[in-house]
């Protein structure tokens, strides 16, 4: 018997979720403005448009809508007897909501992602080997989450059990406080001088590349999760007003940086896979309209995963994209890009 499965909101996230799930043998039903529905079934995403009426009736529903949509999403749903999930990037109001609403809900937020953004960039193997966060409380019904947490592996994906406030203040520490931190080192170092950001090296692109991010999706994001990032703030200005403390203190600065040392050593035990190693290609190109969609473009219609890229700026007219890769998929990058006219080279 075919099991169907509602996404409201089929943008990138949801759009994955819906090939994966299809994949799987899930009927899979949409719910979205026209257009980006009628993208969602010519790329296979959803079987059909749908309503939010009707997905009331589904066996699965995931709300994939923007974070500041989904609390609403919630009280129109109701009532409704099917299993709702989400994947949102803050749980704790969310998960309130629904248990308030009498919901069967299981909070859940895929650590897997992309720079690229529309449905038509979606794809099924988006949370492959990623990990998945599920938040269940004390009112969830343990059925609920065991199918909840099998539909997660269908994804590809890992679950992790976290309670709803800690999993709100690990994302403040990892994901939106450097959001912020990067924000307010553009503007530290702008307005120190007019032309300072043309004399920033690697270091200082890599500290503040989060910072081109959308700026809508993020406000939306750090709005939701105020309560959580005001602890993270709070607890990053006083470690900030403690180095500056000692700042004359060279044997405790040593110290410092040892112990940031050996924490960084343990995150890339931590999250480097074991299996591969990532490369870098960069790709020279003219300063034109379109030229960087034409290289993502190509990746990604040949299968090629981007686990993160950005521009090296030589002059206003001519900068070099760079690419993550996995190594195995390098060689193929490199050989698509130059049959397509791009100069490429892998950096290692």
């Amino acid at each position: 018997m075919s099991r169907t499965l509602g996404i409201v909101g089929v943008g990138l996230i949801g759009g994955s979720v819906g090939l994966a799930a299809s994949a799987s043998g899930w009927e899979v039903v949409g719910v979205d403005t026209p257009d980006v529905l009628e993208e969602a079934a010519r790329s296979g995403a959803i079987h059909r448009a749908s309503t939010l009426k009707e997905v009331r009736e589904a066996d699965l529903v995931v709300l994939a809508a923007p974070i500041s949509r989904v609390t609403d999403l919630v009280v129109d749903l109701t009532p409704t007897d099917a299993l709702i999930t989400d994947v949102a990037s803050a749980k704790s109001a969310i998960v309130r909501a629904a248990e308030g609403q009498g919901l069967r809900f299981v909070g859940g937020h895929p650590m897997a992602g992309s720079q690229l953004s529309g449905v038509v960039n979606a794809r099924a193997n988006l949370f492959k080997g990623s990990r998945y966060f599920l938040t269940p409380t004390d009112q969830t019904d343990p059925e609920d989450y065991r199918e909840v947490s099998g539909f997660v592996r269908e994804l590809g994906a890992v679950p992790t059990a976290v309670d709803p406030e800690k999993h709100d203040l690990l994302m403040a520490a990892l994901s939106h406080l450097p959001h912020l931190m990067a924000a307010a080192l553009l503007k530290v170092a702008s307005d120190i001088s007019p032309e300072a950001l043309s004399f920033a090296g690697p270091s200082f692109r890599d500290l503040t590349r989060v910072g081109a991010s959308n700026p809508e999706l993020w406000s939306d994001i750090l709005a939701e999760n105020a309560p959580a990032l005001g602890e993270a703030l709070g607890a990053f200005a006083g470690a900030m007003a403690q180095l500056g403390s000692e700042i004359k203190d060279r044997e405790a600065m040593e110290n410092r940086f040892r112990q940031a040392r050996e924490a960084y050593d343990a995150l890339g035990g931590i999250l480097v896979e074991k299996d591969g190693e990532n490369v870098d290609v960069a790709i020279p190109v003219e300063n034109r309209p379109g030229v960087f969609a034409e290289v993502t473009t190509l990746m990604g219609s040949n299968n090629i995963n981007i686990l993160d890229l950005y521009v090296r700026h030589s002059n206003t007219e001519r900068a070099a994209l760079v690419l993550t890769l996995d190594a195995g998929d390098a060689p193929e990058a490199r050989r698509l890009l130059r049959a397509s006219g791009f100069s490429a080279e892998i950096q290692g």
